[in-house]
């Protein structure tokens, strides 16, 4: 069994006014939050991330859209885990059409895509000529020692995918962020 779980995040059922974040473009020069890579051109202000103006203002804890938007409780809570490989931003939210605004998100860069993924013990439904960026599973099977002990860290095969190691798994839920969900990844589809 592997000591890695994808991590995603959930609204609580019971929400009635959920916000829809509008995509987070990456600073000028820079091709995406995406690809692990350190930007050479960082922002120096805070980034201004809007909320869809037919929807509310419900926020999740982390919001996996371009950057990986936190709260900045929750990264504190990472880096309390051990994680080091986050560059994070200030952030404005503020919705379209409601007078909301909130600076208590911060837009963050995982450094690092790693390519973990076994191939043989995946199911594979689509894929890139190389495997890598776009690959579609529906459950993916992770070889920890590819990993290489990284508590954190954007899967190469789909960056879409962010995981996290069990030690922060269990630091998080510690802390109780109920509505981060860790996600096996034999039960991952993505």
């Amino acid at each position: 069994m592997s000591s890695y779980y994808m991590l995603e995040c959930i609204a609580p059922e019971d929400w009635d006014d959920p916000a829809l974040v509008e995509g987070i473009a990456p600073p000028p020069g820079e091709d995406s939050w995406r690809l692990g890579r350190r930007f050479l051109n960082p922002p120096t202000q805070p980034i201004e991330v809007f909320l869809h103006a037919d929807y509310g203002v419900q926020l999740k804890e982390l919001r996996n859209v371009d950057a990986l938007l936190m709260t900045r409780r929750l990264h504190k809570a990472l880096l309390d885990a051990g994680v080091s490989n986050l560059d994070a931003y200030p952030a404005i939210i503020r919705h379209r059409s409601r007078p909301f605004v909130t600076d208590d998100y911060l837009a963050c860069n995982l450094i690092g895509l790693v390519s973990a993924v076994d191939a043989a013990k995946s199911k594979i439904i689509g894929s890139s000529v190389d495997g890598l960026i776009d690959t579609d599973f529906e459950s993916v099977a992770l070889d920890d020692n590819k990993a290489l002990g990284a508590l954190m860290f954007r899967l190469a095969e789909n960056t879409s995918a962010v995981v996290v190691h069990e030690s922060v798994k269990n630091c998080l839920q510690t802390h109780g962020f109920d509505m981060l969900t860790f996600v096996p990844p034999s039960e991952w589809i993505g």
